[in-house]
Parts: C-alpha cells; structure tokens; sequence
C-alpha cells in the first residue's frame, strides 16, 4: 500500500528541536494508525524532520517504549500504540452487527428499486420531445381544420355526391373503351409484326408514317 500524505506543511526548514520533532513524529504515526518507514514518514512530513533525524528519533522512541515497531526486510517499521481502553464494547460490536445486517436486508429492495428507476427513466428517454409532440399537434390540427372545412362545403351543398346509378354508368363506359383500346393495341401489332417480317418496311419507317412518337 503507497503511503499516505500528510498535510502539507508550512515548515520552511527541517525542525531541529528533538522535543518538536518527536511530537511531530508521534501525532503522524497515530493518527495514519499504520506502519511506516523512517524514509516514508520524513518524505510525508515534507521533511519537516530530515530522514536521518527521523530514522534517529524513531529508534529512541521505540527505545522508549513510546511506538512500536519491527523489522521488515533491510527496514523498521514504525507506528503508533493502540490505546487498549479504545476497543469496541460487546453491546457497541452488537451495535454493528444489526446495523450491518439491516444495510444489507435493505440491498435487495433498493436493487429492485434502481431497476424500476432506470426502466421509468429509458421509458421517459425514449419518449417525444415537447417539440416533437408540438409539431404532431400542430398537424392534426391543421389535418382537422382541413377536414372540417371539406365537411362545411358537403353540408351546403357546394359539392353534389355522385349517386350509384351515375356511378356505375360512368364506369361502365371506361370499361367498354378501355376493352376498345386493347382490341386496337393488339390489332396493331399484329399488323406491325406482320409488315416487320416482310421486310417490306422497317419499324423506324413505319412509325414515321403513321406519325407515332413513341411505343403504341
């Protein structure tokens, strides 16, 4: 684990005075509550204690029975004594426990809660815009004006429905000259066929004479 900084400090020179630096030293070590080496805790300090002053006062300290420390590889560690009077309590420890038990009681409901919250939210997402929904009822309003306008003109009689019998006379009619039509069509090509085939005179020509500009 890298170590954790200290503070910077407003110290504009390493301090020389033992007493301070011990203090200094002290207060850091138990207020990170974990090891550290002579080196990490002068460079956390910003040198407000130089590394060989720290690695001294460490060493007296831990003579002095006021840190603990052990070796750890090629280095001491150091840090701060536990206060055995600043342990937990059996009804304090049981205090936890409920309450971590009730957090995690609470995790399945407030899963189910965010999965409600993230489906209302992609239903809002993927809902129209304002402007989306202004422009749609601007259309229908301009679709209904139009429809009521057309029903105006119906209702005072400025446009006559056709009734069946005109109807159906009507298309009766395009039936029978819509039949004509594709008698002569192929009437036509039959007759065009034939003169192609003779050799008599070619389609080109043939079109010319009968003034025809496109396919009949």
């Amino acid at each position: 684990m890298p170590p954790r900084k200290a503070a910077a400090s407003t110290t504009t020179k390493p301090i020389t005075d033992d007493s301070k630096a011990c203090t200094i030293i002290l207060n850091y070590l138990v207020s990170q509550n974990r090891p550290y080496s002579a080196t990490e805790i002068s460079s956390n300090l910003h040198n407000a204690v130089t590394k060989a002053r720290t690695d001294k006062l460490l060493k007296e300290m831990f003579e002095r029975g006021e840190i603990a420390g052990k070796a750890s590889g090629k280095q001491w560690v150091f840090w701060g004594l536990q206060d055995p009077n600043a342990t937990s309590t059996p009804e304090e420890l049981a205090q936890a426990d409920a309450l971590i038990a009730s957090l995690r009681d609470a995790i399945p409901t407030l899963k189910a809660d965010l999965k409600s919250a993230s489906s209302a939210l992609s239903t809002l997402r993927s809902a129209p815009t304002t402007d989306a929904l202004r422009e749609a009822v601007q259309a229908l309003e301009s679709e209904k004006q139009d429809k009521e306008e057309r029903l105006r003109v119906l209702r005072e009689g400025g446009s006559k429905p056709i009734d069946v019998d005109e109807r159906e006379r009507v298309e009766g009619e395009w039936r029978r000259w819509k039949r004509a039509r594709d008698a002569r069509k192929r009437a036509y090509g039959e007759l065009e066929a034939m003169l192609l085939d003779s050799g008599v005179i070619g389609k080109e020509a043939l079109w010319d004479m009968l003034g025809i500009d496109g396919p009949a």
